[in-house]
């Protein structure tokens, strides 16, 4: 099965990111935070060590968010772990990201 989900990450005063997601293949919300490793020139890009969990077993991966081109409101976003990877477009609502995501 490909997988497809939803998310929103919300940036803290310390420049880490929690948020929410779910996707086809599960039938709850869950609930993700992303430690700043490197700040990026503006807003929510950067590097950042994520975190999750599905059926109970914590996944971590490296999210990488991009500007889809200079001064663009839209954002491209890849979560890289060992074995697996998705990726997904983003953009801001009330200074929260939010968007889709589909494995790679």
């Amino acid at each position: 099965m490909n997988i497809i989900g939803q998310f929103y990450l919300k940036k803290t005063s310390n420049g880490n990111l929690v948020g929410e997601w779910s996707n086809n293949d599960q039938n709850k919300v869950f609930s993700e935070s992303c430690d700043l490793i490197t700040a990026g020139n503006d807003s929510y890009v950067g590097e950042y060590n994520s975190t999750w969990q599905e059926k109970g077993e914590a996944i971590f991966a490296k999210l990488t968010i991009t500007r889809k081109t200079n001064n663009s409101p839209l954002f491209s976003l890849k979560w890289q772990g060992k074995g697996f990877g998705f990726e997904g477009d983003g953009m801001l609502c009330d200074d929260v990201l939010m968007g889709r995501f589909q494995e790679i």
